[in-house]
């Protein structure tokens, strides 16, 4: 629910475009029709949802659109009526308006159903304050609260129900058409960082892409990035240990060095144990760097717990095809030889913990371009 389909106009093979999408698709559309990413898009027709129809006929943002449609794909069905509602009584809403709408939709309320008075009058409540004491539950009279808003006479019949401007809440302008309001939207975003440019603030949800990051700068009229004072909140980080590595590489890399680390911690389904044991290994601290190992992860063994050569050597005639161990072998077997073996040929190394060395087959050089930083390969 929430997305938004627009057909424009004066254009061959015009076709329906659905809202939200990335920066870079959204970007790469508008250069295949000629209009570049600042240009403003004429809608033919507005296809869902229909209240959205204002729209019509009009030249809109491409962007704006694009953010409007990430923020009313939050809303739950009353939600969505409200917000439809209210829009559906503008004489004349252009796309500011609408986002600024989209961020106040508890400033209206919206009466399907006249029947139930203590159910709009418990409705209303939450609406206008967001939630309620148990204390509050239990001694309201409600029923009276929905009969005083229903015979307030201030009801405006829509097709969405009778809408209510709660006067009580004040309509706030979180849109001024620079900067967007901040607004989470993904769901797997593991910082937010604030940028600051001459009075103004827009924000970065990383990991982002990299023409969101242009376009941020565009709003806030920046040149480049060092124009820009910048504060980051971390508050999806599922590990310290990364948290702490989020957090050094902003303060001594910059932006673009913390969103390469803030893909990786994104990434489902990561394993940030044996990335945090082949970092270690490699000594590498630069976003970029990680990023390279977790795009080869599966390029390394980590054994958990390996202490002794010997653990090496007995984890590899378990795990690997070619090296088992018949059922009545493991006596016969020098499993501390195995082990220097496969420390020599895979270049491994004991870590404190844990014992990191490559796949066979697979080498840190071509991964890397060079040898892991701690790697002492005389004396082994």
């Amino acid at each position: 629910m929430g997305t938004i389909q627009i057909q424009f106009s004066a254009y061959e093979g015009n076709t329906a475009w659905t809202f939200p999408m990335k920066d870079s698709e959204l970007d790469s559309r508008l250069g295949a029709i000629g209009l570049g990413s600042a240009g403003d898009i004429p809608v033919a027709n507005v296809g869902w949802p229909e209240g959205l129809r204002v729209l019509n006929g009009l030249s809109v943002n491409a962007d704006e659109l694009n953010f409007l449609a990430k923020s009313i794909e939050r809303f739950d069905d009353s939600e969505y009526d409200q917000f439809l509602a209210a829009v559906s009584i503008e004489k004349s809403p252009d796309l500011e308006r609408l986002i600024n709408l989209s961020f106040n939709i508890n400033h209206y309320t919206v009466i399907r159903d006249v029947s139930d008075l203590a159910g709009i009058g418990e409705y209303h409540l939450m609406n206008i304050r967001g939630s309620l004491s148990k204390t509050e539950l239990e001694t309201i009279d409600f029923a009276k609260v929905g009969r005083d808003l229903l015979s307030s006479g201030k009801g405006v019949p829509t097709e969405y129900g009778l809408l209510f401007e709660n006067e009580e809440v004040p309509f706030q302008q979180v849109y001024d058409g620079t900067t967007f309001p901040p607004y989470l939207y993904r769901g797997n975003e593991v910082a937010v960082v604030n940028m600051h440019y001459h009075g103004k603030t827009d924000y970065l949800y990383l990991p982002e892409e990299d023409i969101s990051i242009e376009k941020a700068l565009k709003r806030l009229g920046a040149p480049c990035l060092s124009d820009c004072t910048m504060d980051m909140e971390i508050f999806n980080c599922p590990d310290k240990c990364w948290q702490d590595g989020l957090e050094n590489n902003f303060e001594i890399a910059g932006l673009r060095e913390t969103n390469y680390l803030a893909e990786v911690l994104a990434r489902p389904n990561i394993d940030l144990y044996k990335l945090q044991c082949v970092t270690d290994y490699a000594v590498v601290v630069t976003g970029e760097e990680i990023k390279k190992l977790a795009d080869h992860l599966d390029d390394f063994i980590v054994i958990k717990g390996a202490e002794t050569l010997a653990d090496v050597g007995e984890y590899i005639t378990q795990h690997e095809i070619g090296y088992e161990v018949g059922e009545n072998m493991p006596d016969f077997v020098d499993y501390s030889k195995l082990g220097e073996f496969i420390m020599q040929e895979r270049e491994g190394e004991f870590m404190g913990g844990c014992f990191v060395c490559m796949e066979e087959s697979s080498y840190y050089t071509q991964i890397m371009g060079e040898k892991p930083h701690t790697m002492e390969m005389e004396g082994i």
